[in-house]
């Protein structure tokens, strides 16, 4: 269970800008989390005075896309506590933001009514004559109450579902202390719920407690367990995020759909110069999308840019009205200042752009296998997911169509490329093959 609550600063009467969030719960280190966030408007040095927050802080937090893969992890299989739902609401834009469809559904403490919320009101009025209100003693404070509150309230309810609640008994003895993918089925036998973890028999014991963290699982309609041994957590995510897709659980609320993927487009400006536009792919083709969201976009054309010393203004890296960072910071001649001719340029770019798109990597990722014999591997394609699988290790490899013969083919999509993205942070460049 987290309790999570959000700071912000208002602009006008309607908008709301996030500047941090605070998570607290007992199984986080020091119980608390801070995420400070970058706002993504501007936001003039008078409102941050009135509202007494460091400005230069604020402005040197990462933005909330830095942090997105780190609280989707923590906030798997857990029960996401808010104040009120405006809350939720904060963060659930947060993600649409980047393109991830945050789904989950929340346990809200205290809902307003005509008059607004007293109980929470009293709460916030009492903490703020303790502590400033923007101020991160003010927010721990929050969450510190919004648990005591929960852990009182949820008392009487702990007390009746062990007296009364008789949960199917499943012998969680036979499974491994290994990572996989685990599926409850109902007795119809259909998929009911699908979860991953690095430790399966470890975690069905933390579902089937007494002692279990509340979740929106009825575990009274949980008649069998199917689990899939994946050999560590990487693949154990991606066919965990496989299968939700595939069969979407009734229990499931997380990575059930999937944002439009981004592309990346030409034009050119009113005088000409080509230009590249980052777009969303709303129709539907044979071809597979590198770019699930905004970010990663943004990271492939900081490389195409800089290596073929391009416009960042013209290459949507940057939103200005006079020359881009190249002349103003770096003084280097560019075609936005007329320190290049357009049709230079654009011979260039046009160059550039076709190399760009015919250029062709593979990348294979060695993992840890399902046993000691064997290893397992991801396969990379221009940087898209293709898939998994495992190969024995005695096994005689003369090139990598030796490995690919055990390949698992996948769908690419939003969470594999999530998922996918993070392994290089995980392994040594030595289990990296470049094809």
């Amino acid at each position: 269970m987290i309790f999570i609550y959000i700071q912000y600063i208002k602009l006008g009467v309607k908008t709301k800008v996030p500047f941090r969030m605070v998570l607290f719960s007992e199984d986080l280190h020091h119980d608390f989390k801070v995420f400070n966030i970058r706002p993504e408007v501007s936001i003039p040095k008078k409102v941050y005075a009135l509202n007494a927050i460091d400005r230069l802080e604020v402005l040197a937090s990462e933005p909330f896309c830095n942090a997105a893969d780190e609280l989707i992890d923590l906030f798997r299989d857990q029960q996401l506590v808010f104040s009120e739902k405006e809350q939720f609401n904060l963060l659930k834009a947060q993600f649409r933001n980047i393109g991830y469809n945050f789904n989950l559904k929340p346990t809200i403490l205290w809902f307003s009514d005509k008059k607004g919320n007293s109980t929470l009101e009293q709460l916030t009025d009492l903490i703020s004559k303790r502590y400033q209100p923007k101020s991160l003693e003010f927010a721990k404070a929050i969450v510190a109450e919004m648990a005591n509150y929960k852990d009182q309230k949820g008392q009487q309810l702990e007390v009746y579902k062990e007296v009364h609640l008789d949960h199917k008994a499943h012998d969680l003895s036979k499974y491994n202390n290994a990572a996989g993918v685990y599926f409850f089925l109902n007795a119809a036998e259909e998929v009911i719920y699908v979860g991953k973890t690095k430790n399966i028999r470890k975690r069905l014991q933390s579902h089937f407690s007494n002692t279990a963290k509340q979740t929106n699982i009825d575990y009274s309609h949980v008649h069998d367990i199917d689990v899939i041994y994946t050999g560590n957590d990487t693949i154990a995510q991606l066919v965990e995020t496989e299968n939700i897709k595939n069969l979407q659980p009734l229990y499931n609320s997380q990575q059930i759909t999937d944002p439009d993927p981004f592309i990346i487009t030409l034009s050119t400006t009113a005088k000409g110069i080509s230009k590249i536009k980052i777009t969303r792919k709303e129709f539907d083709d044979s071809l597979p999308e590198k770019y699930f969201n905004r970010n990663s976009v943004i990271e492939s054309l900081k490389d195409f840019c800089i290596e073929n010393s391009l416009c960042r203004k013209h290459c949507s890296l940057e939103t200005v009205k006079g020359p881009c960072s190249n002349v103003t910071k770096r003084g280097i001649p560019c075609v936005c200042s007329d320190g290049e001719s357009i049709q230079d340029y654009n011979r260039r770019f046009q160059i550039a752009f076709d190399e760009f798109r015919r250029k062709a990597t593979k990348k294979i990722y060695r993992l840890k296998g399902r046993n000691s014999s064997e290893d397992a591997f991801i396969y990379e394609h221009n940087g898209i997911y293709e898939g998994y699988g495992y190969i024995e290790k005695a096994m005689d490899i003369s090139n990598y169509n030796d490995i690919l013969g055990h390949l698992v083919k996948q769908k690419n999509n939003y969470d594999t490329t999530r998922i996918v993205s993070s392994i290089t942070k995980k392994i040594n460049d030595r289990d990296i093959l470049e094809l």
